[in-house]
């Protein structure tokens, strides 16, 4: 398994994997139908959407996890100078798992390498959105000691890394 920068030969998978991530959230967690959504819509969900993924890309906190090659995870990140008065922030745009690959400590790694080139960079912290109702999405950042009791924010010190 190896943790690498996102990198223009990633956008296709990135894409399939990320939209695929997003059906499951809106099908279980919102518990609406994919297909209720216009295409158009969907295009443009997600950071791998043609006018984010440069962006993303170009942030250079945005990784991919590969097994054999494969992409089986992705993490979008970015700087950000300020937010809920913490300067310097990275903020989590989004982070998804293959489905036949989770469990496997994917999302703890794809974090920890964010967490470690966001420090690098100087940022203070990482700030993440997780849904109240993602479990596994809250036990991985209570795992990294972020703080998330109850909240639909986490926040990471980054000076602890």
């Amino acid at each position: 398994m190896e943790i690498i920068p996102l990198t223009d030969e990633d956008r296709v998978s990135v894409r399939m994997l990320e939209l695929a991530c997003i059906r499951e959230y809106v099908e279980t967690i919102m518990e609406q139908n994919w297909e209720d959504f216009d295409q158009e819509v969907r295009q443009k969900l997600g950071a791998s959407a043609s006018g984010s993924f440069s962006h993303y890309r170009d942030a250079g906190l945005s990784f991919v996890a590969k097994e054999s090659n494969k992409v089986v995870g992705f993490i979008f990140a970015q700087i950000i100078p300020w937010i809920s008065g913490i300067e310097k922030a990275v903020w989590v745009e989004n982070m998804g798992v293959d489905p036949e690959f989770r469990r496997m400590g994917i999302g703890y790694l794809l974090m920890r390498r964010l967490a470690e080139e966001g420090k690098k960079k100087g940022a203070n912290v990482i700030h993440s959105s997780i849904s109240p109702d993602n479990i596994s999405s809250l036990l991985l950042h209570k795992k990294l000691n972020f703080l998330a009791e109850d909240r639909k924010i986490a926040y990471l010190d980054l000076s602890d890394i």
